[in-house]
């Protein structure tokens, strides 16, 4: 739970709800998931996925009549079913290994899945956390449900059952109850294919489709983007379904939307878990469904999410804390895409009166250099250099970027990104450390010092009565490297070769390339 809230990593399943409500544990019991987690697999298993894009079938859209377009929705559902089942038998010799086949032809597996439920919710006037979408999401997913299953039995009196099929084990599954009886006793006389249904997060599918994604909320209302390749200027995307109510009704400003459309970070985390309850309790196999939350939510509230979801009946959940991760899709307000942070009005965090940190020594080609890197809950939070028997100029130069370097940690830029442009740097001739380590200047020496850092930081004790360093623990992204036991080889020059675009190192006293053998000294 506390990695869960440092870095968005890991999503947990519960093996024991998994197990429980399991259609395939009596043949083959779940050893793994896909990497999304909506698949729970047996040993070698298949992942044949396939997604309906519920925001299609709606009939009157934004009107007092808007309803589900059932008719169409069925006919999709029932030539999925048809489709994925297909295409196990066009890969069932294409698979590499052997037990792959034997696997995918066994159990039949398939997942039906399904993306942009917020884009339906608000073409019907809903907003997606409210008690009537719950009450719509339920009987949508228990009507989906009845019907791939219905086509599951159709073919399987076509082809045959999957061939693991026992009726007496394969009903006793908790997921059939408040199944009608007469479609039980249809898929007691055969069943195609042994788990059926899934929601995955459908991220690039989502894009592609122009939709939201999964059972997701729609992410945000717009987002700024930076056009790098023409005019370097700045310019708002609209999510496509708002785009399209903007255009159709006349509105201007998102602030005259209607409140359905409704936004992750405006919903309560509990009430997300409670819509991946509800279809949950239709779905076969799993969900794969992020909960947003803000950078500033305590862990603990992270733990209650978990908890809730394991009291509901979840198989899984995942959690991402706004900042977290660098690279992730975030919020105007939070982020360096926000209008704020491209006018420049970025505000770092506030300094606390008391922090905790580490100082390194290292030797440069301008003498001695004392580096201090203090940290805090959120990680390296500011910097301090001090060169030795140096003059005012130098003084200056290395109090400039100490303050830039805090500034850049303080406002949240991840430290990886720091050291990736400070380290490499050379100003006059490599100096070695008592520890093999090169240091080619001081803005390298910063670079390696905040690495160290970085890969200590869980020592450090509890802060302002925090706990230490929030439970984050940070892995460094890139090795320090050193120099082996002849101290000629492993050093990165951070040089690109000018041949292959490799990396040149330090071997046998000049640089090489260890893609192609180049050498600077030839």
């Amino acid at each position: 739970m506390k990695n869960a809230w440092a870095s968005a990593e890991p999503g947990t399943i519960f093996w024991s709800t998994v197990k429980r409500f399991s259609t395939t544990e009596y043949f083959a019991p779940v050893m793994t998931t896909n990497p999304c987690s909506e698949i729970p697999l047996e040993p070698y298993g298949d992942c044949c996925l396939g997604n309906v894009n519920l925001s299609k079938f709606v009939l009157a859209p934004f009107t007092e009549e808007a309803r589900v377009d059932w008719e169409n929705l069925e006919k999709a559902l029932r030539y999925t079913v048809r489709f994925l089942d297909d295409v196990l038998d066009y890969n069932r010799n294409r698979h590499p290994l052997r037990a792959q086949t034997e696997a995918s032809m066994r159990s039949r597996r398939i997942g039906v899945g399904f993306t942009g439920l917020a884009d339906m919710l608000a073409k019907l006037r809903v907003r997606y956390d409210t008690e009537e979408a719950i009450q719509r999401v339920e009987a949508l997913f228990r009507r989906i449900k009845e019907v791939v299953y219905d086509e599951s039995a159709n073919i399987a009196r076509e082809k045959g059952s999957f061939p693991a099929f026992d009726p007496e084990k394969h009903f006793r599954s908790p997921f059939f109850e408040g199944f009608p009886q007469s479609l039980l006793e249809k898929l007691k006389g055969g069943l195609r294919n042994a788990a059926l249904l899934t929601v995955p997060p459908v991220g690039s599918g989502s894009v592609l489709a122009g939709c939201s994604s999964g059972i997701e909320p729609i992410f945000a209302l717009s987002y700024i983007r930076r056009s790098e390749s023409l005019s370097k200027e700045t310019y708002r995307v609209y999510h496509p379904l708002v785009r399209e109510y903007m255009d159709r009704f006349g509105i201007e400003r998102e602030e005259d939307l209607p409140d359905f459309f409704v936004t992750a970070h405006q919903i309560r985390p509990e009430f997300r878990v409670r819509m991946q309850a509800t279809i949950q309790r239709h779905i076969d196999h799993s969900i794969s469904s992020t909960v947003n939350l803000p950078r500033d939510i305590p862990w603990e509230e992270v733990a209650e999410i978990y908890r809730l979801a394991w009291k509901e009946g979840c198989k899984g959940i995942t959690v991402y804390r706004e900042g977290s991760r660098e690279g992730i899709l975030i919020t105007e307000e939070a982020g360096e895409g926000a209008e704020e942070a491209v006018e420049g009005r970025l505000t770092p965090r506030p300094r606390p009166q008391v922090l905790v940190g580490k100082t390194y020594k290292l030797r440069t080609d301008m003498g001695n250099v004392y580096i201090t890197v203090n940290g805090s809950d959120h990680g390296p939070f500011e910097v301090f250099i001090h060169l030795g028997k140096s003059g005012s100029t130098l003084m200056a130069f290395a109090e400039a970027i100490g303050r830039l370097v805090s500034l850049a940690l303080r406002s949240g830029v991840n430290p990886y990104a720091v050291i990736h442009q400070l380290e490499g740097i050379k100003s006059g001739p490599p100096i070695r450390q008592e520890d093999g380590t090169v240091v080619f200047s001081v803005p390298d020496a910063i670079a390696k010092s905040l690495q160290r850092f970085l890969m200590e930081v869980q020592e450090l004790p509890p802060q302002n009565g925090g706990t230490g360093n929030g439970g984050m623990i940070f892995f460094p992204e890139k090795p320090v490297f050193k120099l082996d036991a002849q101290g000629e080889t492993g050093l990165s020059s951070g040089d690109i070769c000018p041949e292959c675009g490799g990396l040149l190192v330090f071997q046998g006293g000049c640089y090489t390339c260890v893609e192609c053998g180049y050498s600077k000294c030839e």
